[in-house]
């Protein structure tokens, strides 16, 4: 099993960062298609209450940069469906991915929560786990898994610090 936290800091409170990362769907048309270039991103299923957001996410990520045995085992087009619930009180979302490609034998999960460092100035933490249980290849799928992920959380970070300037809601 792999796994790796990443964080990042952000001139804003912790409100503005969930409500721009969850409720605002300018943030994510830019961030999953225009940032990251995602082929597909797309909410399938979405409940909020007071509490908390429950939401399910169908996603394609890109597989350019993908190595040879990894694609002949995932194919050309690699999808996968996060879900996740976010506690609105504690700020913390934990979410699973479902790949679909052998679900049954990969197990990736995570928690990604804020921490207060001042009035206007908070820390996204994200702690992320990737198990995959196929021979020869599971550690290299692991870890590919886990520089994708990182490698996408800096990119998300660079255009949130620019889109909360954009929109006059960094500190």
């Amino acid at each position: 099993m792999a796994t790796t936290r990443i964080q990042h800091d952000f001139d804003c409170t912790e409100a503005t960062f969930w409500q721009i990362s969850f409720f605002d769907e300018e943030f994510s048309r830019r961030l999953y298609f225009d940032t990251l270039r995602f082929p597909s991103w797309r909410l399938v299923d979405q409940q909020v209450t007071d509490d908390a957001l429950q939401r399910k996410v169908q996603v394609q990520p890109p597989v350019d940069n993908m190595p040879g045995p990894i694609k002949r085992v995932l194919g050309d087009r690699f999808s996968y469906v996060e879900e996740g619930r976010l506690d609105r009180r504690q700020n913390r979302y934990r979410f699973r991915i479902i790949p679909g490609t052998m679900p049954d034998k990969t197990h990736i999960s995570g928690e990604m929560y804020t921490e207060r460092l001042d009035d206007k100035r908070i820390r996204r933490i994200v702690e992320f786990s990737v198990e995959v249980k196929v021979l020869m290849i599971g550690k290299l799928i692991e870890q590919k898994t886990i520089e994708d992920t990182r490698a996408s959380y800096e990119k998300m970070a660079v255009f949130l610090r620019s889109y909360l300037k954009e929109k006059g809601q960094a500190s």
